[in-house]
């Protein structure tokens, strides 16, 4: 099986999947290469080129990707315990 094949053959895994590639990780692609006896020193060349196929926005070098860990600014309201004190005392 040549690089080409095998980088089809893993990527159409990982869509079958319905997982990303972060989510299911280097050790279940390595096991794979190791079953299908691929040399040992090819794997990580094998896994980056996946990673390119999976994620075509590729981050600059030295480069920080915070896509995956931004959140909203949505602020949390809390009341106002003033306000809610000066009710209490005038009801109670």
């Amino acid at each position: 099986m040549n690089t080409k094949e095998l980088l089809t053959t893993l990527s159409d895994a990982v869509t079958a999947s319905g997982k990303s590639l972060g989510e299911i990780g280097k050790d279940p692609i390595f096991e794979y290469l190791k079953r299908s006896e691929i040399p040992k020193n090819l794997w990580e060349g094998l896994y980056e080129k996946l990673q390119h196929l999976h994620n075509p926005k590729s981050q600059p070098v030295g480069g920080v990707d915070y896509s995956e860990t931004t959140h909203s600014d949505v602020k949390h309201r809390e009341p106002r315990k003033k306000l809610f004190s000066e009710i209490k005392k005038i009801a109670g």
